[in-house]
């Protein structure tokens, strides 16, 4: 017996599970003695909202209670005014789900939900009584009067029983991504970087960073305070500047390791304090600490004369990167210990950059507007087939379609998803036979109903807190909830209840096939977009734009970037390039915003800079792939250079230090290994497996 519950779900869970049938049955207890005519709505929907957490519960509850009220009211509106005109209906109820798909999927938190929800509720509350449209007031008030019901029963009992905040699961997440960056930091400033393992730590901080994403939207929900939610958001907003910042970081080191290696001996002790440092932050964050280390790398800065030997600009270089880089790593740790012992006091920043700006999430709406329209062509198609059929229970199939194609729109590949609810929605069809036609004849009061439900949707209910299990686990207590259509009284036909509930799997079996044709393309296509969408980016900065729109540029960069590696890495392709596209952008947006501080020839050749930029993705747009940096761009780049010497720039050195290391920058993340080259070849690989591959 050894090692045998080691697999089993911990006690909390095993709480959840009880505490949620729980909840059901009295909802379901209600509905009957109210008499409603479908209690099992009550039922299922306190499964549907029901979180381990209490804020993922609250807001889930009062975002299915916005959806359903909205689409039960265009239900009431629709159906009398178009019932005598079926495919005028279809079209207005694909059009209606579609649309508010679309709308959904700009939002990335927790009210997303009340969109969707309102876009398919109408479907599910129209269809069922085209062929009594009298009743859809009664239907729809009596879905609207169920689902409150399951929504209030799931609220109240997971608050009063066994409750638990998201706080600290927040915590825990953020803690394995300091986990994670420290490793990944440490092993760039220890100049010990293995491929392997450095992508995987990349993947892994991406992942937990996108998760933090999703918590941070349900912490008010939960009576988090406004200062904590703020710190949060502020983490969040460093967070995603550390992958660019580190790669910037060891482009500059390997640069002076290569052309000065003269000054790498110079460099050391530094890098090495701000490794120590790294490790000491995990317990004292302090300023103090952080000020001393700022102060050895601003004793080492050289002076403005020497920085017109590009030797001493790559040393320049690259304290300011490990600068940059320590600055946010103290913001990130101070952040983490304030959200940590919820302190309310007003955080302040050491890292000010000037592009830190409000979180500018990033939207495909191509490839979101092709989604919600294979949508609405899969609702229009399948009640076509329902029309022409004349089947009779085959609205139930267009439902589930319809929910299935809006649950899964803004996946790059739903196919297998589709597939998943497919397989679990058949198997509730068992199930609930079983308890049809088997189980139930055989009850006689509420009691025994609870009795012949509780071990197996207990169990059940268990195994829908681990995210392995959840998908399956959920669809089949919600559905074998909604097939077996419990009534006050029982009355079953097996004839009827097969008619009726084979059409669902019929419906999910169509969204698949669906899905295969209409959406073959999975992550590559979503990945080449998304480059594609840098190159336009960069290519658009050559364009006339005020401060601030450059600083809502570069954080909606930043956040592409998060949605971007994950693909990349799921289609194999580097995803240092994308890193390096990113950087190449951030350090013109940094030239053009010092750029109008200068004037004469280094103004003309700063804007000469950017032009090529422009001009030389521009040609990979046309070309469909990464294309060799022209050497005329290294020849721009060094004439600027030379123009902003210290003879050619009186007065303003902290100006020229800005538009220097921009330029230094922008050079290593354009040409890497061009600063060491000589001669017209590589003196040695590139670093870290970089090989120009084409997209």
């Amino acid at each position: 017996m050894k090692g045998f519950f080691t697999g089993m779900p911990p006690a909390r869970d095993w709480f959840y599970g009880v505490r949620t049938f729980a909840a059901s049955m009295i909802a379901l207890y209600i509905a009957m003695l109210m008499q409603m005519p479908r209690p099992y709505w009550a039922m299922a929907t306190v499964y549907i909202v029901s979180s381990p957490f209490v804020g993922p519960t609250s807001s889930k509850a009062l975002y299915r209670a916005i959806g359903t009220f909205l689409g039960a009211a265009a239900a009431v509106l629709l159906v009398p005014m178009f019932v005598q005109s079926p495919y005028v209906l279809v079209l207005i109820i694909a059009l209606w789900t579609g649309i508010l798909l679309f709308l959904s999927m700009h939002l990335r938190t927790a009210n997303n939900y009340a969109l969707m929800l309102a876009g398919y509720t109408l479907p599910l509350i129209a269809l069922p009584v085209v062929d009594n449209p009298l009743a859809v007031w009664d239907v729809a008030e009596a879905r609207t009067e169920e689902i409150f019901l399951g929504i209030i029963c799931a609220a109240v009992i997971g608050s009063l029983f066994w409750p638990r905040r998201l706080a600290p699961v927040f915590v825990d997440s953020a803690s394995k991504w300091f986990a994670d960056a420290a490793l990944y930091s440490q092993r760039f400033l220890a100049r010990n970087v293995q491929p392997e393992e450095v992508s995987a730590l990349r993947a892994s901080m991406v992942g937990t960073f996108n998760t933090l994403e999703l918590m941070i939207g349900q912490l008010p929900h939960e009576g988090a305070r406004p200062q904590t939610v703020r710190n949060t958001k502020e983490l969040r907003g460093r967070m995603i500047h550390l992958l660019p910042v580190v790669d910037a970081l060891d482009d500059a080191l390997y640069a002076l390791e290569r052309r000065t290696p003269e000054l790498v001996a110079q460099f050391a002790p530094v890098l090495a304090k701000a490794e120590a440092w790294l490790q000491g932050t995990a317990r004292d964050a302090s300023v103090e600490h952080w000020q001393a280390l700022r102060s050895e790398l601003e004793a080492l800065q050289p002076s403005a004369e020497a920085l017109d030997d590009r030797r001493q600009l790559l040393f320049s270089n690259a304290l300011y990167r490990l600068g940059e880089w320590i600055d946010l790593w103290q913001d990130c740790r101070s952040l983490q210990h304030a959200i940590q012992c919820e302190s309310q006091d007003t955080w302040r920043a050491v890292y000010r950059h000037w592009r830190l700006g409000r979180l500018t999430p990033f939207l495909d709406r191509g490839l979101m507007l092709y989604s919600a329209g294979s949508t609405v062509l899969a609702i229009i198609v399948a009640s076509v087939l329902w029309i022409l059929l004349g089947w009779t229970d085959g609205g139930s199939a267009v439902i589930l379609a319809a929910v299935a194609c809006s649950f899964f729109a803004s996946m790059d590949d739903p196919a297998p998803q589709i597939y998943r609810f497919f397989f679990w929605t058949a198997m509730s069809v068992l199930f609930a036979s079983l308890y049809l036609f088997l189980i139930l004849p055989n009850l006689h009061d509420f009691p025994m109903l609870v009795l012949a439900f509780a071990v197996p949707f207990i169990c059940v209910g268990t195994l829908t807190v681990q995210p392995r299990f959840y998908l399956g686990m959920l669809l089949t207590i919600v559905n074998t909830s909604s097939f077996i259509s419990i009534q006050g009284a029982y009355d079953a036909d097996f004839l009827s209840f097969a008619n009726s509930n084979l059409a669902g799997p019929m419906g999910l079996l169509f969204a698949f096939v669906w899905t295969l044709i209409a959406r073959p393309f999975g992550s590559e296509l979503a990945a080449k977009r998304l480059t594609r969408f840098s190159w336009r980016d960069i290519v658009s900065l050559s364009e006339p734009a005020t401060l601030a729109e450059h600083r809502h540029m570069a954080a909606q960069m930043l956040d592409r970037l998060m949605q971007h590696l994950p693909r990349l890495a799921i289609t194999g392709q580097d995803t240092g390039a994308a890193l390096r596209e990113l950087r190449v952008a951030l350090n013109v947006l940094d030239l053009l915003a010092y750029a109008p501080r200068v004037r004469g020839v280094a103004q003309a050749l700063l804007g000469q800079v950017v032009a090529e930029v422009g001009d030389y993705f521009k040609a990979c747009l046309k070309a469909g792939e990464r294309l060799p940096a022209p050497g005329g761009l290294l020849m721009t780049l060094d004439r600027t250079r030379r123009a902003l010497g210290s003879q050619g720039l009186q007065g303003d050195d902290e100006t020229r230090l800005h538009l220097l290391h921009a330029l230094s920058g922008l050079r290593l993340a354009l040409l890497p290994g061009v600063e060491f080259v000589a001669t017209g070849e590589l003196e040695h690989p590139l670093p870290h497996g970089i090989d120009g591959a084409p997209l």
